[in-house]
């Protein structure tokens, strides 16, 4: 759904970590949308004609090999932006891009940003910097799913997830969670019902409230904090005076 634009861009990390100069030229191609869950932004395969800055909603990333075997390669909220990899040349999504959370999100056609990035040297360091983190989280999902238990990645994801919302709770089936951990609905059943017997969470009727943080982070892999601490390092870079 396609509404006015507002002067929500602020509440986009990436956006807002832009020089003033940069931003001012890429607000007048902006477009605000509400994008709603379980809507894709792209198909794997499909042209990248527009980028997305998500403000309150969340975005997953999806590879899969067949119908019935997907895992999340990635997850994108406020704190940048859904289809970065045309910044390194990429003209089609190599992933399946769905909307996890649904919220506002502006977006700018990829031909614009692709010149914008162009004309400011400062600009294309900021975006490719969390371009690379991106990518860096990607790389360590795949390590993730291969090598640690359902438990810890279910609660690295509602990490992921936590950081990325203000609200207390958000909705998902353990349809769509087995979907993102790449395993079985029973597994991920028990995972849940692991998490919910130490009250770290509360799972009821396709909702899932976070209780106690600390906990769930008590019980994640080591990969939330590797996730983590790329991201802190790609927004480090950004603080640096800009130059065009």
């Amino acid at each position: 759904m396609r509404e006015d634009s507002d002067k929500r861009w602020q509440e986009n990390r990436l956006l807002a970590s832009l020089p003033d100069r940069d931003l001012s030229r890429l607000l007048l191609q902006l477009e605000i949308l509400t994008l709603f869950a379980k809507e894709p932004v792209y198909e794997s395969g499909e042209e990248i004609y527009f980028i997305y800055f998500p403000l309150d909603c969340i975005v997953v990333l999806i590879s899969s090999v067949d119908t019935d075997a997907t895992v999340e390669v990635g997850l994108i909220g406020n704190e940048g932006m859904v289809g970065a990899t045309i910044l390194m040349g990429a003209k089609n999504s190599t992933s399946k891009a769905l909307i996890l959370t649904e919220g506002k999100a502006l977006r700018v056609p990829a031909a614009v940003l692709k010149k914008e990035a162009k004309r400011s040297s400062r600009m294309r360091e900021v975006l490719l910097n969390y371009t690379n983190a991106l990518l860096a989280q990607s790389a360590q999902l795949a390590a993730c799913h291969r090598y640690h238990t359902p438990k810890a990645r279910l609660a690295r994801l509602l990490l992921m997830i936590n950081d990325r919302i203000t609200v207390s709770d958000f909705r998902i089936t353990h349809d769509l969670l087995a979907d993102l951990l790449g395993t079985r609905r029973a597994t991920v059943t028990q995972a849940v019902n692991q998490l919910q017997d130490k009250e770290l969470i509360a799972s009821v009727r396709g909702r899932i409230r976070f209780l106690d943080r600390k906990g769930l982070e008590n019980e994640t892999c080591t990969c939330y904090a590797i996730i983590s601490q790329q991201y802190l390092t790609s927004t480090h870079s950004e603080a640096s005076p800009a130059n065009s």
